[in-house]
């Protein structure tokens, strides 16, 4: 393992220094494909991951993981008409591999059984949700027009919610030190599908049908645990109760209020 020690050496210094494209630049020393996902996952900016998806001499395990971290953290963190550019990177046929395991545990040791990344998250006909959404891209198309539309907001919380995208361990360093624990040079904050629900609650502007999915969705992330489950800004069982009361009073006749029983 004297190489390999001699890269992870390289590739420890380069992510410190903010020096990623050497890394990846033609001719770098630092091959091994563990170090080069990993840096990929969780230190790397848009244009490094777009140009790895792209790059027709990099491993294909190593073009699909770009592609994949890219089009999600594009997702994550607002950039909806990159999204929408940069979804072509779905091959045409993509199917979920055997491995999936949720929305960032694929194996990370390049094994061809279990290591693809599961790109037909974002293939055309990807489950969006209960809530009669239209399709992801549309979805997305409608946000990158309207950023603070509740609808959309909505629509892609269900995508994030039916796809465990919840906890994405690649918006987070991957140790307190070591490989990968840079900080990110993705910019922007990171999704909480908590404080989409409390936005759309508090919106002037969303339909009752949208405020009602809205409040059963926000008292679900504490469902069953009493625990959060969805991140952002934890709120107390008062403030939960105080939504299923005003769910269960002001739309009574709406599915989220009668399919909810209970607040946590």
């Amino acid at each position: 393992y004297q190489r390999e020690a001699l890269e992870l050496a390289l590739a420890l210094h380069d992510e410190r220094a903010g020096n990623l494209d050497r890394i990846f630049a033609a001719g770098s020393p630092i091959r091994h494909p563990v170090i080069r996902q990993i840096l990929l996952e969780h230190s790397a900016g848009p244009a490094l991951l777009r140009r790895q998806a792209h790059d027709p001499a990099a491993p294909r395990q190593e073009r699909e993981v770009a592609a994949y971290v890219l089009l999600a953290k594009q997702l994550r963190h607002g950039f909806y008409r990159d999204f929408l550019n940069d979804v072509r990177l779905v091959p045409t046929g993509a199917e979920m591999t055997s491995g999936y395991d949720g929305a960032t545990r694929y194996d990370a040791l390049n094994r061809p059984e279990l290591g693809a990344p599961p790109l037909a998250l974002f293939a055309p006909g990807a489950s969006v949700g209960e809530a009669g959404c239209p399709g992801l891209r549309s979805t997305v198309s409608q946000l990158a027009a309207a950023p603070n539309a509740p609808g959309p907001r909505l629509c892609l919380a269900e995508f994030f919610r039916v796809n465990g995208f919840d906890y994405f361990a690649f918006d987070e360093p991957a140790g307190s030190s070591g490989l990968g624990s840079a900080r990110s040079q993705f910019p922007g904050a990171a999704y909480q599908r908590l404080e989409v629900y409390k936005s759309v609650i508090a919106d002037a502007a969303a339909t009752p049908e949208q405020r009602a999915l809205a409040l059963n969705r926000a008292i679900r992330c504490y469902g069953p645990s009493g625990s959060n489950s969805c991140g952002g800004v934890e709120v107390g069982i008062e403030q939960r109760r105080a939504w299923f009361q005003r769910l269960k009073r002001d739309y009574p006749n709406s599915p989220w209020a009668q399919t909810l029983r209970y607040y946590w």
